[in-house]
């Protein structure tokens, strides 16, 4: 006889698992198989073990502009 309902995997295991697909060559498809768990649910639980972990994005520096003189930068060339 089967399993009933859904498994009830410990947060320990989710995270472990979740851990694992982020490992570098690791095939999640596979990781999923060898566990005997859905591959959609490890790709979800990859994706939240990841967003915890994202790097903040740089703040904005602040920035002056000045006035060139566009005779330096020449257009084309000389005409003379």
């Amino acid at each position: 006889m089967g399993r009933r309902g859904r498994a009830n995997h410990d947060v320990a295991f989710r995270r472990r698992l979740a851990a694992a697909a982020c490992e570098p060559g690791v095939s999640v498809s596979k990781l999923a198989r060898a566990h005997d768990i859905n591959a959609n649910r490890l790709f979800k639980r990859q994706r939240e073990y990841r967003a915890p972990l994202a790097i903040e994005p740089a703040p904005l520096l602040p920035v002056t502009l000045v006035s060139a003189d566009w005779r330096h930068f020449g257009r084309g060339g000389s005409r003379s």
